[in-house]
């Protein structure tokens, strides 16, 4: 008797073990795959189907975004690296590199970034506003 009711014991334990191992396998077979694939070197895509959810997730829940109401741009340092390439793609490298040293100042919640002529030019510089919580390019133009 003593002998079937450690065994009958045993065999629940392992029985409510297994079940929680098999919920907690299923939660996070997808972190497995992405580890195991990273460490083999092949890339392992979770898809556009995954994707859509994350983007539908940070959309309506704002308690999800981390950087919710965070300083995102916190210095001039990372404004001209976001700024650049932008700024490169649309008026070219050469003519914004012209246009150092920049202006930049800070009005709020909002950076200005502007470039300068050598004294004796004429012409127009660039001009670059983007929100440093956002990071939402709210304007970007080019003087004559």
């Amino acid at each position: 008797m003593n002998r079937t009711l450690i065994l009958l014991i045993i065999f629940v334990t392992l029985m409510l073990n297994g079940c929680k191992k098999s919920v907690q396998q299923k939660n996070t077979i997808e972190s497995r795959e992405i580890i195991r694939n990273s460490q083999t070197k092949i890339p392992c895509f979770i898809g556009k189907e995954w994707g859509k959810k994350v983007l539908d997730t940070f959309l309506t829940d704002t308690s999800a975004n981390l950087f919710q109401n965070r300083i995102l741009i916190q210095d001039t340092t990372t404004l001209i690296l976001i700024a650049e390439p932008i700024l490169f793609d649309i008026y070219g490298k050469n003519q914004i590199i012209d246009e150092r040293p920049y202006e930049i100042y800070l009005y709020g919640d909002y950076w200005l970034m502007m470039g300068t002529l050598p004294e004796d030019w004429q012409g127009g510089t660039f001009s670059f506003v983007i929100n440093r919580k956002t990071c939402e390019v709210k304007g970007i133009s080019h003087g004559k």
